[in-house]
């Protein structure tokens, strides 16, 4: 199906200086999903030494991580085409930020491995709405081609697992500060995301409303999901 005729991602979010943020908010959730995945790799003995984790042991911390990621990133995926993503980005916020406080409070290498995979819980939830979001927005932004607009995306991941081994290697003793960096960090990303998708319900709301039940799914929803769970059927079906 011809890219004029495909249905517009968030009814002028998916183009523009909207589609801008919300790229790069999407950006940055992956960056930090990266970054969290490699940080502890290189925190060296003061991690270690605070959590009683053995040296052998703390591989562990970064597989847990990326087993929660990469066992439920694709459940989380098909969930948010069935249904919003409103709700599972929030719980992936939460997770992460949750989770990333907690590492620098708990003692023990049982708890410390379990927050690891809460945190790797998160980050799947995080990944599967900045999936959805991508695929759903139109990406010939101003004119740039989609695949130069993936290779930023791909160098904005391979940086945070970068950023993540330089961050860990630096903080030495004062580790836990390096943790303590994804709650602002999440917030910034996460927050415009949230308000876009809450701005869209409401709008869409209104517009049902005014239109009634019939012209409201004659015009096609995008509602909560910002094209992301019909459109994407849609335009798979039509394609």
């Amino acid at each position: 199906m011809p890219r004029a005729e495909r249905p517009a991602v968030g009814d002028g979010f998916g183009s523009g200086s909207g589609g801008r943020v919300l790229y790069a908010a999407c950006a940055l959730s992956q960056f930090l999903v990266a970054a969290g995945a490699s940080v502890v790799t290189t925190m060296g003995p003061a991690l270690r030494e605070a959590n009683g984790l053995r040296a052998s042991w703390l591989p562990w911390a970064v597989l847990v991580y990326v087993l929660a990621l990469g066992l439920l990133v694709l459940p989380l995926r098909l969930l948010i085409r069935r249904t919003r993503p409103l709700p599972v980005l929030i719980l992936g916020l939460w997770l992460f930020v949750q989770s990333s406080v907690a590492l620098t409070l708990v003692s023990g290498a049982p708890a410390f491995l379990a927050f690891r995979a809460v945190q790797g819980a998160g980050a799947a939830a995080l990944t599967a709405t900045a999936l959805a979001f991508v695929l759903a927005l139109d990406l010939d932004l101003d004119g740039q081609r989609p695949d130069r607009l993936l290779l930023v995306w791909s160098a904005v991941v391979v940086a945070g697992f970068g950023t993540g081994l330089a961050a860990g290697a630096v903080v030495g003793a004062d580790w836990r500060w390096a943790l303590w960096a994804n709650v602002p960090l999440t917030a910034t990303a996460g927050i415009p995301l949230v308000r876009l998708l809450r701005s869209t319900r409401r709008r869409d709301k209104a517009v049902g409303a005014g239109a009634g039940a019939g012209a409201g799914s004659g015009d096609g929803d995008v509602g909560d999901g910002v094209g992301v769970g019909q459109g994407e059927e849609a335009q798979d079906a039509a394609a």
